[in-house]
């Protein structure tokens, strides 16, 4: 059920209907919503979701028991047993088949041979997210940032909450939990800012991230000796800001989905292109995944506090992670290195040279520096292989110039696309408090326009949103 279909605003309309029906009954608001959010996940697939009831109910019992007592073995081992359970499935599903392979090539070049055990089963959707949310819980209970939660049927809400089941943001239960602690209230401005998002990441998606994969990235990357050097650059460029519409525009829906039932999930962009250097761009980008892993992996391995050397071992590792995460293939793990080697070279330039204030044209050589970084690595990012990989590098470098493939509305959606990216945040702001402001009418008016204008400029091909597959 994609979040730009008809299925979906249907299906949204009626759980709206009974949430706010049922908004002084608790225990039946809650029990619709987890219905209503286990039918959401089962329309992918209705068997997987087991694994979330299972990560769910161990991750209950751990923290139930990890309240229940202070004897430090007891603790270490429902975190543990926690631990294991989860990040178990996760490589089962997603990562298994890939190590697998791996330690087979790696030991033929020995001279060892065997056919590797492989699992023969589709990938979970939203598995990274899911995973990381409910572990998130278990340790924030051990280290006692966290009182257990008193409801499993709240705890199996926060799990399960539909509008970022299956692509984030990765809520934490600290941020989720005490939301559902009082009697939702119905405001007029947070159901217009709702709308707003709602609007907006539709927009996203349907305006620039499918007319982009449609008419420009896919047939680049599917056939890319078919295409100039420059033709490839462009196609680079549409699939920075393919992706960027696309993730951006499913978190803009969940987060105003949720806030029209009253509950607030954290923002997970922040213009990431205008970012400077490559720690900047993974503090706009994704944010929910980054400072998950700052906070549950960088700061436990030690941080910085153990010296510059191992500071930088632990920079280096959460950023492999971090590519790691996002797919089990060679392109994602060299996707990966890459991104932590770059982070890594800035720390230690940063800590010889700390940077001054600089003027508004070395701000901007900042930025155009760190963006061409960023659009060249995503070859790693959207091929399909490593051979897929290869051949869009190799045409980049082919000295071919010439762009009569690329169609003049491509070139539209791409520089409209930046140029509204590089807008003062200002703009939007004032944008949005219009919006919420306007009357009733005027608001519904504006919405009818919008959905009306979508419906006849989407593209016929449905375009899964991209980080379902993670």
């Amino acid at each position: 059920m994609l979040f730009h279909s008809l299925d979906y605003f249907l299906f949204l309309a009626i759980v709206l209907t009974g949430y706010w029906l049922l908004r002084y009954a608790d225990r039946s608001r809650i029990a619709l919503v987890v219905v209503a959010s286990c039918l959401f996940y089962m329309a992918w697939n209705p068997v997987y979701i087991v694994l979330i009831l299972t990560s769910t109910l161990l991750d209950y019992v751990a923290g139930a028991r990890l309240g229940a007592t202070q004897d430090p073995r007891l603790r270490k081992f429902w975190l543990g047993l926690s631990l294991c359970g989860n990040l178990g499935l996760l490589f089962a599903f997603k990562y298994f088949n890939f190590f697998a392979q791996a330690s087979a090539d790696i030991a033929s070049l020995f001279g060892l041979h065997w056919k590797p055990l492989r699992f023969n089963v589709l990938l979970p959707v939203g598995i990274s997210f899911y995973t990381f949310q409910t572990l998130s819980y278990t340790i924030d209970v051990y280290r006692g940032q966290l009182a257990p939660a008193r409801s499993f049927g709240r705890f199996l809400f926060f799990v399960t909450y539909f509008p970022q089941l299956v692509a984030g943001p990765i809520v934490r239960a600290s941020e989720f939990l005490p939301q559902l602690e009082n009697v939702p209230r119905l405001r007029r401005d947070e159901v217009a800012h709702g709308l707003f998002l709602i609007a907006t990441g539709l927009a996203k998606k349907i305006l620039v991230a499918d007319y982009l994969s449609v008419n420009l990235v896919d047939r680049i990357f599917d056939n890319p000796e078919g295409y100039t050097a420059t033709e490839v650059v462009a196609g680079l460029y549409g699939f920075t800001m393919q992706i960027y519409c696309d993730f951006s525009g499913y978190t803009d829906v969940a987060r105003g989905s949720a806030m029209l039932m009253g509950i607030e999930l954290p923002e997970n962009f922040d213009r990431p292109y205008l970012a400077q250097s490559p720690a900047d761009f993974w503090r706009r980008w994704h944010m929910t995944l980054s400072t998950w892993l700052r906070d549950y992996l960088y700061f436990p391995l030690g941080g910085s506090r153990a010296g510059p050397l191992r500071a930088y071992w632990n920079l280096w590792i959460t950023l492999f992670l971090i590519g790691l995460w996002h797919g089990a293939s060679w392109t994602f793990v060299l996707y990966g290195i890459l991104q932590a080697t770059a982070m890594v070279l800035h720390r230690a330039v940063y800590r010889r040279f700390p940077p001054r204030e600089g003027s508004v044209w070395l701000r901007a050589f900042k930025v155009a520096a760190c963006l061409q970084f960023v659009v060249f690595s995503r070859i790693l990012f959207r091929a399909a292989d490593l051979t897929n990989a290869k051949a869009v590098t190799r045409q980049l470098f082919s000295g071919t110039t010439s762009m009569a493939q690329i169609a003049p509305g491509v070139w539209l959606v791409l520089v409209a696309s930046f140029a509204a990216h590089f807008l003062p945040k200002v703009v939007f702001q004032r944008t949005e408090q219009s919006f919420v402001r306007a009357p009733w009418a005027l608001q519904g008016a504006a919405l009818a326009l919008a959905a009306w204008g979508l419906s006849r400029i989407a593209t016929s091909q449905v375009v899964p949103y991209i980080y379902f597959q993670f």
